[in-house]
């Protein structure tokens, strides 16, 4: 009985390091490989060196690779979480519940949709208004595909957002405007700053949208695809390795921020 009783313990527990090995391991050894002296990616290991993070960031393509991942993080962020937060808050405040679920359930289209068929979409559409390829065109559709993701997160919080708060300050005197900005944003400002970081976050992991719309320019992913069609080597791993870093710190900022505000 009290084997039986340990398997019934250890098999799930078993189980779920499974999956997560399963899913983890491939990051697992392109971050090991990121560190090792050895050019082929291959055992065993003879060292380990920051070598291959120099040689990638000694290429002069990373530096504007970096910057125009930067600016389209920063555009996501701002527009998407501007925009999303706007639209969740309008959505909480409609009494029709039936009109409130069906926008919200468009609103996640962008999430369903294939991000090929949105990335051809966008290319078609900009060339039909006369919008050249690049940066504009590729925000556009970073705000576009994160915007999903912002307006649940918002949403969440504002469901239970307290709003007879609100009508007191209206009863006391205060403007619309006022109420707003003295009682409502204090409130939802780790929530929106949360999901801004996830909008970044997405931004910067973003590759079908941007490599059919920014051109001839490059991001961070666009860029370590055309490195990988002339082969891996560990510098591609070290960029990769850098990207991932970055993303973590954004999505666990995200979550801090959520989870603060809950």
């Amino acid at each position: 009985m009290g084997d039986e009783m340990v398997k019934s313990r250890l098999l799930p527990g078993l189980f779920v390091a499974l999956v997560l090995f399963y899913l983890y391991a491939p990051i697992i050894v392109i971050v090991f490989f990121s560190f090792t002296t050895s050019p082929r990616l291959s055992l065993p290991v003879e060292g380990l060196t920051l070598a291959w993070y120099a040689r990638a960031f000694s290429d002069p393509l990373i530096p504007m690779a970096l910057q125009n991942s930067a600016i389209l993080a920063l555009l996501s962020a701002v527009g998407g979480g501007v925009a999303g937060a706007a639209f969740a808050y309008g959505l909480v405040t409609l009494r029709n519940r039936r009109w409130r679920d069906a926008l919200l359930s468009a609103s996640m289209l962008p999430a369903i949709v294939p991000l090929l068929v949105i990335g051809i979409a966008l290319a078609v559409f900009f060339r039909t208004i006369g919008l050249p390829q690049g940066l504009t065109g590729a925000a556009v559709g970073h705000v576009l595909v994160s915007l999903p993701f912002v307006i649940l997160t918002m949403n969440s919080r504002l469901e239970s957002f307290d709003f007879t708060i609100l009508e007191a300050a209206r009863d006391l005197g205060a403007s619309r405007f006022q109420a707003f900005r003295d009682i409502t944003l204090p409130l939802i400002r780790p929530s929106v700053v949360g999901a801004a970081l996830l909008a970044a976050a997405l931004s910067l992991d973003e590759f079908v949208i941007t490599w059919f719309n920014i051109g001839s320019q490059q991001t961070v992913p666009t860029l370590v695809w055309g490195l990988m069609r002339r082969g891996i080597d560990p510098s591609v791993n070290a960029i990769a390795t850098f990207l991932l870093v970055l993303l973590t710190c954004l999505v666990i900022g995200s979550n801090l921020l959520n989870k603060r505000n809950s």
